[in-house]
């Protein structure tokens, strides 16, 4: 390993394998500091095709399974990390995009441990991965979460997707099975599910930020915008995908609305120092730094919040740094470039 080795950043992504995700990984191939990755998703085949794209223009890339509706994937994806770190492999994280989140047109489905899958995915699991990841920070380590103007209300994504509404942290992860994603009700359901985990999200990150402010280490809130042509929204009616997905890109014209490629950009530069060096606990929309809704800042709702889900993830927090690998972990195709 040489110096110049050294000096590259070690840079942890979620979802690099479509929509935002992907762009990110392009603006990571192309950044100049030339990082070396550490790709976690959830398809096998995906993340080969995302390990060889970062292969192919030379960066030192290592693959790790996950899958965020499962508490315990999280766990052992963590434990993953650890070892490529404990085994010299890779160097502590110096930048942590934890871009992966998904939104259902209902509240019926279910993560592996029983709570509302979109809860589970958007909250629980980004909580399980701010609070794994501290201890495999850098000194001066950074991790940017994935935030959405849909914490504001539905006039923030052009009435696409409903006002959040705020409950307990128990209710909001409560799914009801009894709903059917093709009925009207069911989607606005599962619309609000989407905007009030996110609100929660952009909650529970001034309490990650102030933890991780306590060692020296960065955590900020990004704001990808209305992004168009992603698959977040898949599972709409077959017509208003088909707008969303072919009709829609027009509003990428819009300043509050953008590309993957576009966005992806601005998360990497914030991410990696680029851009808005030395903030902390921000909220950046599309390269501009604004600031997250006043209620976000209520201190007993993260208090409920923040105490709740530690209560939820307590047991599947990494084990001791001497249990590297959890059993089955799926270690994928470390490549020195």
């Amino acid at each position: 390993m040489t110096v110049h080795d050294i000096t590259r950043p070690t840079v942890l992504l979620t979802g690099p394998t479509s929509g935002i995700g992907a762009g990110m990984l392009r603006a990571l191939l192309q950044h100049p500091a030339r990082p070396h990755l550490v790709l976690l998703a959830r398809n096998a085949t995906a993340l080969d095709a995302a390990l060889d794209q970062a292969h192919a223009a030379g960066l030192l890339a290592h693959g790790v399974s996950v899958d965020l509706a499962d508490l315990a994937s999280v766990q052992a994806a963590l434990a993953e990390v650890r070892a490529l770190i404990d085994a010299g492999t890779i160097t502590p994280i110096d930048a942590a995009l934890l871009n992966a989140g998904t939104q259902f047109m209902s509240r019926a489905t279910l993560g592996a441990q029983g709570h509302e899958r979109t809860f589970t995915i958007n909250v629980i699991a980004q909580h399980l991965l701010v609070t794994g990841l501290e201890p495999l920070l850098s000194d001066r380590g950074h991790v940017v979460v994935m935030g959405s103007s849909t914490h504001r209300g539905k006039k923030q994504s052009f009435n696409l997707i409903p006002d959040p509404q705020w409950q307990s942290p128990a209710a909001l992860a409560t799914a009801d099975p009894a709903e059917a994603p093709t009925e009207a009700k069911g989607r606005e359901r599962g619309g609000i599910a989407y905007a009030s985990s996110k609100l929660a999200l952009v909650t529970a990150a001034h309490v990650w930020a102030d933890r991780l402010g306590a060692t020296g280490r960065r955590l900020n809130t990004y704001d990808p915008g209305l992004t168009v042509r992603t698959g977040l929204v898949r599972d709409m009616s077959a017509f208003r995908y088909w707008v969303w997905r072919w009709i829609m890109p027009v509003m990428a014209l819009h300043p509050k609305a953008t590309t993957a490629r576009i966005t992806g950009r601005h998360a990497v530069e914030l991410a990696l120092g680029d851009a808005h060096a030395g903030v902390h606990d921000g909220y950046v929309e599309i390269g501009t730094l604004t600031k997250a809704e006043p209620v976000t800042f209520d201190a007993e709702r993260q208090r409920e919040l923040i105490d709740w889900l530690d209560a939820t993830i307590a047991p599947y927090l990494p084990a001791a740094p001497d249990a590297h690998r959890a059993p089955g972990a799926d270690h994928r195709r470390p490549q020195e470039a």
